[in-house]
């Protein structure tokens, strides 16, 4: 979740483009739980997302296409709602969010449990009276349906809706697999700008960098100017390795150069970075439990024959095998020798680990019949969905590369962001930083379900232990799990305050 540090004061407002202060948005905190994706991989496959059409009333999010897939994206927020006479008179006045992001706290206590977050441009309607303590120096107010947010944040309160003009950060698209533009780090020691340098600045912090990787190695360079190189000029935020990622806000010149200015606010040259779209793969709506089992292919591997009927000769099969992430219609499960495999209705065969089966699985207790759930199979690498005992969506996923990494058992979603930063820089190989990683839904402390746009090996174990899954069935899935966010919140806890419990994730093995 976004740091606790927003409401600190002395952050950066969503109109600023001056330096930002230390342990600014995406940076790890205690409030802050940060899942750990796995880091990029130059080889693995990336390509361009195909967008998916919006919903609609005319278009069914849980009907299926011809290919499989769905058409449109089930919403994310609840509706927004009419205030009745009541909650115009507790809730007068009209807010606009103004930070970067802002916590919602249960109560008025900087220890108050979180209810959500707000970023930058987002409306709510506000009590009229401001509420003092709580380690909140401005004051707090009350919003509409609950909550309280601390003006340092940054939150404008009028009698009429504030303007919205001067804020210069995006609003995420929420009916597109990549709700922001993402980019990704291609040099080691690339610096990030509180502002835009001058040539002098920029040689300087360049300079200090060289020499930094050259006594250092790829170790991360410390953001405390205390703590770093007395040669790095002020004007650096940070530096960033190859295979980083960074959010996209918009684009600047200075002296003839090209910088892009991130959703923090921070500058970068554009020539260091490369835009990444995402990987175009989308899983299977189901119609129920007559679609199941459904067989993907994982590993790509040439059809087998018997020899001779009831034989264990194999012998391959002319021409190239199916494609991987496609599904192929297997017929049952047999062992020929010591391998199993797959077998369809021609009696041609696959070995078992290179298929991927999602199947039925009973409701566990504890779940509701009409709830919705999630099961997560580790051996096969697959996803179901499920309404009560239906199952109604199925994709391939990647989890922990080490047991263990994706925690077995009954969980349930503890929050949901619609984007939220996550970094981790130990000095070994694998370390990332990405920020907003898209539709995250954490479920077992740093462990989420979250959209992976930097790979595109769904049906192979590559993560720290997230359960990753492509930025379109993220999407999907993120508008499928319950509950909905309020309208216009950013992320939410589930179960906290008045939001209903979250959906009950299953994990097996």
């Amino acid at each position: 979740m976004v740091a606790g540090l927003y409401e600190l004061g002395g952050r950066t407002p969503a109109v600023a483009t001056e330096p930002l202060a230390d342990g600014a948005p995406g940076e790890a905190s205690p409030a802050d739980p940060i899942a750990d994706p796995s880091p990029p991989d130059e080889a693995a496959e990336i390509v361009a997302a195909e967008p998916v059409p919006p919903a609609s009333d005319a278009i069914d999010p849980y009907a299926p296409r011809e290919d499989g897939s769905y058409g449109a994206f089930p919403p994310i927020h609840e509706p927004p709602a009419l205030l009745d006479a009541t909650s115009e008179a507790k809730y007068p006045k009209h807010g606009l969010v103004t930070g970067q992001a802002v916590l919602v706290r249960e109560r008025t206590e900087k220890d108050g449990r979180i209810l959500g977050i707000l970023r930058a441009g987002a409306r709510v309607r506000a009590d009229a009276a401001l509420s003092f303590g709580g380690g909140c120096t401005r004051g707090w107010h009350g919003i509409y349906p609950a909550g309280w947010i601390c003006l340092n944040a940054g939150l404008e309160i009028g009698d009429t809706p504030p303007d919205d003009g001067a804020i210069n950060i995006p609003r995420p698209n929420l009916e597109q697999p990549m709700p922001y533009e993402f980019w990704r780090v291609s040099h080691d020691g690339t610096p990030f700008f509180h502002r835009l340098p001058s040539f002098s600045e920029a040689d300087a912090a360049d300079a200090a960098a060289k020499a930094w990787i050259a006594e250092n190695g790829r170790a991360p360079m410390p953001s405390n100017p205390a703590e770093r190189p007395p040669e790095v000029p002020a004007v650096v935020k940070e530096y960033l390795n190859a295979g980083y990622y960074v959010t996209v806000a918009g684009e600047a010149m200075k002296s003839e150069r090209r910088f892009l200015r991130t959703l923090r606010g921070v500058f970068v040259r554009k020539y260091q970075l490369e835009q990444r779209e995402g990987s175009s793969f989308t899983g299977m709506v189901l119609r129920g439990e007559e679609d199941l089992p459904v067989h993907w292919i994982v590993r790509e591997t040439a059809m087998l024959k018997r020899s001779a009927e009831g034989g264990d000769l194999l012998t391959k099969v002319e021409g190239k095998g199916p494609e991987r992430r496609s599904r192929h219609p297997f017929k049952r499960k047999v062992t020929i020798g010591t391998t199993q495999y797959y077998e369809d209705a021609e009696g041609l065969l696959m070995p078992a680990y290179a298929v991927g089966q999602s199947y039925k699985l009973r409701r566990p207790p504890g779940v509701g019949s009409e709830e919705r759930w999630v099961h997560v199979d580790l051996s096969e690498q697959v996803l179901v969905a499920y309404q009560g005992d239906k199952p109604v969506f199925t994709t391939l996923v990647s989890t922990g590369k080490l047991p263990g990494m994706t925690p077995v058992g009954v969980h349930r979603l503890q929050s949901k962001h619609v984007a939220t930063s996550m970094r981790d820089q130990p000095i070994e190989e694998d370390a990332y930083s990405i920020e907003d990683v898209p539709w995250t839904q954490y479920f077992h402390n740093s462990v989420a379900l979250h959209g992976a746009f930097w790979h595109g090996g769904f049906g192979l174990v590559r993560s720290h232990g997230c359960v990753n899954l492509s930025p379109a069935d993220a999407r999907w899935l993120f508008g499928f799990t319950e509950p909905h966010l309020p309208a216009g919140w950013h992320a939410a806890s589930p179960g906290v305050g008045t939001l209903a419990r979250g959906s009950a994730v299953v994990v097996t093995e």
